[in-house]
């Protein structure tokens, strides 16, 4: 499988606190059957892209040579977790921001209630910029709950959507389970990812949280979630047309 959202890189942001941590998550990701990790650390300073790109890469390059010499066998890729704000129009080149050196980018909004016409604005930019904004968890905007139909309107810019493991499996309460089902069910949703913080509580252990799956979430839904779609991002390969069903 591969994981495009993982906050392994240890002290720069709010996920692995050391290179010890970031080894465990790598073991555990090994364990359920991740061969992959895309490293997203928050990205919210557009006035230092650069600087950001260079830990993030130095910190990559070091912990894969870390799990090279353990024998994990698990490849950490570069990326970021884009928090897309009024910043972004003012930005430089964000090519180092996207997902393996692909035209997607992992973007966030806020947890808190938010302007859906500017989300959508923000959303514009990224996609006139030339990159295709994939949208980290949208079960867990309240916005999102509030005004659905700002999914058919990112839908029909571009954006693909990528779901969390937590919330599919229930751990982020019923409404936020039965969203990530609905956005799955009619067809919005590329990608599960773990979102993977540390090695307790947000935690990169799928295996186990499929068991707690909606069982509408079948099997060949899964595989294409975390393993063929996932593997086209990482290709930089586009998606088929397909429909799906508005809200």
């Amino acid at each position: 499988m591969i994981d495009l959202h993982c906050h392994m890189l240890p002290e720069i942001d709010d996920g692995a606190r050391s290179y010890d941590e970031a080894v465990e998550m790598a073991k555990n990701a090994e364990k359920n059957r991740i061969n992959t990790v895309i490293a997203t650390p928050h990205f919210a300073d557009f006035d230092d892209v650069d600087e950001f790109i260079i830990e993030r890469n130095e910190k990559t390059v070091l912990l894969n040579k870390i799990l090279n010499n353990f024998n994990i066998g698990v490849s950490v890729g570069c990326g970021a977790e884009v928090y897309l704000k009024s910043d972004v129009f003012t930005a430089g080149n964000l090519d180092g921001l996207t997902l393996n050196g692909s035209r997607y980018m992992l973007c966030e909004y806020s947890l808190q209630p938010f302007d859906i016409e500017k989300a959508v604005i923000y959303a514009e930019e990224i996609c006139g910029r030339g990159y295709i904004p994939i949208i980290a968890h949208p079960e867990r905007y309240i916005s999102f709950y509030r005004h659905p139909e700002v999914v058919n309107e990112l839908w029909d810019m571009g954006c693909r959507f990528q779901v969390n493991v937590a919330g599919l499996a229930g751990i982020g309460g019923e409404q936020m389970q039965d969203f990530a089902k609905n956005l799955i069910l009619r067809g919005f949703v590329d990608f599960l990812a773990t979102d993977a913080h540390s090695v307790r509580g947000r935690d990169n252990r799928i295996l186990s949280k499929i068991d707690d799956f909606p069982r509408e979430i079948d099997d060949y839904r899964i595989k294409y979630l975390t393993e063929e779609a996932p593997q086209k991002v990482v290709r930089n390969e586009e998606f088929a047309n397909r429909d799906v069903g508005y809200f």
